[in-house]
């Protein structure tokens, strides 16, 4: 199996996370044998939606991409991700439990081939350009989401698309305010954090001498 890690920036507070994490994810990468990219996004869209076409581009070279968020830390690099992707799915992802629902995190998402039509029509459409969850409001709606104002996610008539998903546990995307979220996470979402540049020093620091 031929897989890659990517991850991208847009900015300078996202660029100065990536500067941190970037490294730490080209490590996890090495350690496991798999392929690491960085790249600045820019497609004409918010930033978020730049990552659709980088994957679908990624999956005519290798057999499963993952995305790290620019803002993931890598905490605890001693278990490969793609091991736990189970083989008769097409995507696997954390799904959060928050004020905000029942929500799939496309922060960490990892895809196989069988998304590269899927990733490269859901960006020219762009369904969700301005919702604030941009493309990950447009992939759970393809899961079978319903995605209410405030924004509120809710799992309403289950799709192909969920039923081919690995639902990954809630150590490989640590969310601060998800209900299930557990107490020792392979890899850290510093979202919602006051101070999320300065936890991205401290969580890398941390890593590195661990």
């Amino acid at each position: 199996m031929k897989a890659c890690i990517v991850t991208g920036w847009s900015g300078d507070e996202h660029r100065q996370m990536s500067e941190i994490t970037a490294p730490l994810m080209a490590k996890y990468a090495e350690r496991h044998g798999h392929c690491c990219r960085v790249a600045e996004m820019t497609c004409g869209l918010p930033a978020s939606w730049a990552k659709l076409p980088l994957m679908a581009m990624l999956l005519l070279e290798f057999d499963r991409v993952l995305w790290l968020d620019s803002d993931v830390v890598v905490v605890q690099p001693w278990r490969d991700i793609f091991a736990e992707m189970r083989p008769d799915t097409a995507q696997a992802l954390v799904v959060h439990h928050t004020e905000c629902g029942e929500v799939p995190n496309c922060g960490v998402w990892m895809v196989t081939g069988e998304m590269q039509a899927l990733l490269s029509s859901t960006f020219h459409s762009h369904p969700d350009q301005d919702h604030p969850w941009w493309e990950q409001a447009a992939i759970m709606r393809l899961m079978g989401y319903a995605v209410e104002p405030g924004p509120v996610g809710r799992l309403d008539t289950p799709t192909t698309l969920y039923e081919r998903t690995t639902f990954l546990g809630p150590e490989w995307n640590h969310h601060p305010a998800d209900r299930h979220k557990c107490d020792s996470p392979y890899l850290m979402h510093v979202t919602q954090y006051a101070d999320r540049l300065g936890t991205i020093r401290d969580l890398a620091a941390r890593a590195a001498g661990a």
